[in-house]
């Protein structure tokens, strides 16, 4: 049953949401990014509300995986949800999107890790969005794709933070040891920090017969759990974003809150928050996803998100990116110098860092979500007409697995190419 504190919460909605209208029309939009949009800044406060229910209500407001994917989605988006075993279970923690017809054990699987801080989720939006994405890409990369959504236990529903890794790498290691072998991790939020950890799981297992992960994509991953009294001042993201992003440090802040996120258990693990411990280039460059060629990796942040600081120093640390916070607000203007690293793959892993101006937290499955029911309208959308400001998470992301996704008929094209070369070496000798 839902506690007295969460009960008085949720009745305090009304009243919150009327103060937030009356803000808007005052004093224009909660921030930069959504001054003149009324819709989005209301969602924010309504976000913000969820801030101050407590962490064990959460598993009585939402529904199962199962129920939104194959009746809220399916019902919202009936043509984009037509495909091959959309709803099917493959294991007790995950569910098909999509399992490519025909697939080959070298087709790519996505392994898509919801976020909402491990006590809230999945939402609607976020399978929302990824289907959008699905949809979006070459078609010759689509239909050898398959998009697997995992389902892990909320925090409310027992166990803490940190038992999640193992559930992820339940199905990972299943889908590995049937021979796949290219198998892409996605994930937003506290979805990113497990796609994270599950790296630094298979760096600890040094099971050989287990390919790595192919590609990463990670959405504002939650990379350090608990920020430092320090981060809370001015010239950090966390004090300078509080106003604008929908979270907040209280959401981690307080003894109560944190006993009943971590149960006790020490957040300061490499399994379960990286940031809380001091970074070593070390504990990152054995990891072939972040470092070999042939591997890549894909990382998203928002410019005016409370975790971008902490997202930043990750990245410098396990992917060799030279990004620092903004000395100056970008204005919402996209200036590649200092919001984007790439590098070209050659001699590593072809990594993408990318800071959205003005972007909030997980801003692609929060305020990019309405990509699936565009697409649901006009199933002719192709990614090259849209809105790439509105969309800016979505078009990177896709153009990114455009670039990454290794379809078998890309193998099979590099080896007979290979075969052809060789062969032209032997008659050359």
């Amino acid at each position: 049953m839902i506690s007295l504190r969460g009960f008085l919460v949720i009745l305090t909605i009304p009243a919150r949401l009327i103060w937030a209208l009356i803000s808007y029309a005052i004093f224009g939009g909660v921030n930069e990014k959504f001054q003149n949009d009324l819709f989005n800044s209301v969602k924010i406060h309504a976000l913000r509300i969820g801030l101050d229910i407590p962490v064990r209500d959460f598993i009585y407001l939402g529904k199962g995986a199962d129920h939104i994917i194959n009746k809220t989605v399916k019902s919202s988006l009936p043509s984009l949800t037509k495909l091959n075993n959309y709803g099917m279970r493959y294991d007790q923690q995950s569910i098909w999107l999509v399992e490519a017809k025909n697939r080959s054990t070298s087709d790519p699987i996505i392994i898509y890790c919801h976020g909402g801080g491990y006590i809230a989720g999945p939402f609607p939006q976020q399978y929302e969005t990824i289907l959008g994405m699905y949809h979006l890409l070459d078609e010759r990369k689509r239909t050898k794709t398959s998009v697997l959504a995992l389902h892990y236990h909320l925090v409310g529903s027992g166990g803490a933070i940190g038992s999640h890794v193992d559930e992820l790498a339940a199905t990972y290691i299943k889908l590995a040891e049937a021979g796949n072998d290219n198998i892409v991790l996605m994930g937003d939020s506290a979805g990113g920090n497990l796609a994270i950890v599950l790296l630094q799981y298979l760096k600890q297992q040094k099971n050989p017969k287990l390919a790595w992960p192919r590609s990463t994509v990670l959405m504002s991953p939650w990379v350090k759990m608990v920020p430092e009294k320090y981060q809370l001042s001015p010239g950090h993201s966390y004090h300078d974003n509080k106003n604008r992003d929908y979270l907040e440090a209280r959401f981690v802040g307080t003894p109560k809150r944190l006993e009943a996120l971590f149960g006790g258990v020490n957040y300061a693990d490499i399994l379960i928050s990286p940031g809380n411990l001091p970074y070593k280039v070390e504990d990152w460059k054995e990891i072939p996803t972040l470092n070999d060629r042939g591997y890549s990796t894909f990382v998203i942040l928002g410019e005016h998100e409370v975790f971008r600081d902490d997202i930043l120093e990750w990245s410098q640390y396990a992917v060799g990116s030279n990004l620092k916070p903004q000395s100056k607000d970008s204005g919402g203007i996209v200036n590649s110098a200092v919001q984007e690293y790439k590098t070209d793959g050659k001699n590593g892993a072809y990594i993408d860092v990318v800071v959205e101006p003005w972007a909030l937290h997980a801003h692609v499955v929060t305020f990019e979500s309405d990509i699936g029911k565009k697409l649901e309208k006009n199933p002719q959308l192709k990614l090259e007409n849209l809105d790439k400001s509105k969309f800016f998470g979505v078009v990177r992301i896709v153009e990114f697995l455009n670039r990454t996704l290794d379809v078998s008929t890309e193998k099979e094209e590099l080896s007979t190419t290979v075969k052809v070369k060789q062969g032209k070496l032997v008659e050359t000798l």
